[in-house]
């Protein structure tokens, strides 16, 4: 029998997790809310505590102790779809790195000569950027995002809840950013590419891509017809159709990155291997 001096521990230890529940029950319910409703809106004028209550399946009573009123909840609402959840700018598409990946491994025979090479990675960005581009326009995350922005911009600047928001984003941001100069380095060992002098790190080329990206998904929405024409180039099969992502950021990868001359295929294949083996292992 317990001899009732570790109950009050017991009851805090309680309490705690009661609490953590709470909070997770209340911020994915809204979250679910914000999705059903294709994406946030710059006002949260529209989503209701008393919804969220209701969809969360918990007491009016414990939110209002846990929130002082719904503004405090709104703000940690905003903190919690900047990230980590939907991580950054939610440009990140795993479909667009598996498309890339796939390009590759389809063509491993022209990585033996300079001008494979340059084939390889042209039509890695002409394939992936567009991908891209249409996961982007396509995602209720990434218009989330752009609204999170834009209320941080119209918070005063003084203003407390602006700084936590923002704080959320740039970390959301930095991690998004990493993760995609990860990949843009795996693409350098396999294909043969480096950074010019000028560049000190792959994480230029990853900021620099995604806003070409990023850029064209906000313009298309007010000039569709010209964000999503696209040209045909002269491809090594014949004619190719390039969309204007693709060709955005086929002008910052040639002013970023150059071909390595020292490249080769007996010792880069392994290596990248290795590096995806080794990022597997990482997320297990």
């Amino acid at each position: 029998m317990s001899d009732g001096q570790n109950e009050p521990e017991q009851d805090d230890a309680r309490s705690r997790l009661e609490q953590s529940q709470l909070r997770r029950r209340m911020l994915d319910a809204a979250q679910r809310l914000v999705e059903q409703a294709g994406g946030l809106s710059v006002s949260l004028e529209n989503l209701s505590l008393d919804v969220v209550i209701k969809e969360a399946g918990v007491s009016r009573t414990s939110v209002y102790r846990e929130w002082r009123n719904k503004e405090a909840f709104y703000v940690d609402l905003l903190c919690n779809l900047a990230g980590p959840n939907w991580q950054g700018t939610a440009a990140f598409d795993e479909e667009t790195i598996r498309l890339v990946r796939d390009v590759v491994a389809e063509r491993l025979d022209l990585l033996q000569t300079l001008e494979g090479r340059r084939q390889v990675m042209l039509e890695a960005i002409r394939q992936g950027a567009e991908q891209n581009f249409r996961a982007v326009v396509t995602s209720t995350q990434w218009r989330t995002y752009v609204a999170l922005t834009a209320t941080v911009l119209s918070m005063p600047t003084d203003d407390e809840a602006r700084a936590r928001v923002q704080e959320a984003l740039q970390t959301s941001e930095s991690t998004f950013i990493d993760r995609m100069a990860s990949f843009y380095e795996d693409m350098g060992v396999i294909i043969g590419f480096r950074l010019r002098p000028h560049v000190d790190s792959f994480s230029t080329l990853a900021a620099a891509g995604a806003s070409v990206v990023e850029g064209l998904g906000l313009r298309r929405i007010l000039i569709p017809d010209v964000v999503e024409k696209t040209l045909s180039l002269p491809g090594p099969n014949g004619d190719e159709e390039w969309h204007l992502a693709a060709l955005g950021f086929l002008g910052i990868i040639d002013q970023l990155v150059e071909m390595t001359p020292d490249y080769a295929f007996t010792i880069a294949l392994p290596q990248y291997l290795k590096r995806l083996s080794d990022r597997e292992a990482t997320l297990t």
